[in-house]
């Protein structure tokens, strides 16, 4: 059996603490460096600001998962507030971060991640990881993210691969995959794209990224140079975004996916998604680890 404990916007340089104490029940209760076959899987938005100082701090506190972990980047390790895309930023989390967490793969091209996961029983997993997030110029682009027509084709190329034919796949990114990220300014453009490319061909999306405006502080906000119009238009955003959900275990409809795990509150919640893979089969369960 192949086990994968997903969670996601651990936002180190706003909520350390509680992103330390995540990591400490991780490690207490799930073992997972004690077993070959367990992961650690970490979807994005793994700093507040994309700052080296914060990079660092997240791969200090990730460090003893290495090799065993998995990450993604999301639109917060891209940049200031999560909407102000810096190139620094972008090629940081793959030089501090997952470079320094033994993950070769470089993000920054959007090209997708992908490995097999097999253990001692001759069970596999296909993991992919995308990365969703995108040169955000204007400031009204806010946390929006897509995945590209080059990332798609490469994603196409993995799963007509032949020799993933009858693996599980579990696709992991940090924006919403589907018709539920539609809200302003939090949306994955193309997810309807990425959505008929995949249909019938995985078993499960794990993401976060789905949280609340609100808390970009006043004071943050005064630290980027706008116009009146720009600030009254942003205080509009900040009241009709959606609220950050609880995290409850959903399953798939529709696109012959089993499972959507949308792991954004697993800090506040302190708690993971446990997926396993025995054989053909993908199963989940939402895990409280307080």
């Amino acid at each position: 059996m192949i086990e994968i404990f997903h969670i996601s916007d651990l936002h180190f340089g706003k909520q350390t603490k509680k992103a330390r104490l995540l990591l400490e029940k991780v490690k207490e209760k799930l073992k997972i460096n004690e077993q070959e076959n367990k992961y650690l899987l970490v979807t994005g938005d793994i700093t507040q600001d994309g700052g080296k100082g914060q990079f660092k701090t997240a791969k200090d506190a990730l460090i003893s998962f290495k090799g065993k972990v998995l990450v993604v980047p999301g639109n917060h390790d891209y940049g200031f507030l999560g909407f102000i895309y810096s190139e620094a930023s972008a090629k940081n989390f793959d030089e501090i971060l997952s470079g320094g967490l033994g993950i070769s793969h470089p993000y920054f091209p959007k090209e997708p991640f992908s490995k097999v996961l097999e253990d001692k029983e001759g069970n596999k997993m296909l993991m992919i990881g995308l990365n969703s997030c995108s040169e955000t110029p204007q400031i009204f682009d806010i946390a929006a993210g897509d995945i590209g027509d080059g990332q798609r084709n490469s994603l196409d190329n993995i799963l007509s691969n032949q020799e993933y034919k009858d693996i599980p796949k579990i696709i992991f990114l940090h924006h919403i995959p589907h018709k539920r990220a539609q809200g302003i300014g939090m949306s994955l453009k193309d997810h309807r794209k990425l959505m008929a490319l995949v249909r019938n061909r995985v078993n499960a999306f794990a993401f976060g990224h789905e949280g609340s405006m609100e808390d970009v502080k006043e004071k943050e906000a005064k630290k980027i140079e706008l116009s009146a119009q720009e600030k009254k238009r942003l205080k509009t955003i900040k009241k009709l975004s959606l609220p950050a959900r609880e995290m409850k275990l959903r399953s798939g409809k529709g696109q012959g996916i089993r499972y959507y795990l949308d792991a954004n509150n697993s800090v506040e919640e302190v708690a993971c998604y446990h997926i396993k893979v025995e054989g053909n089969e993908v199963s989940a369960r939402l895990v409280r680890l307080s």
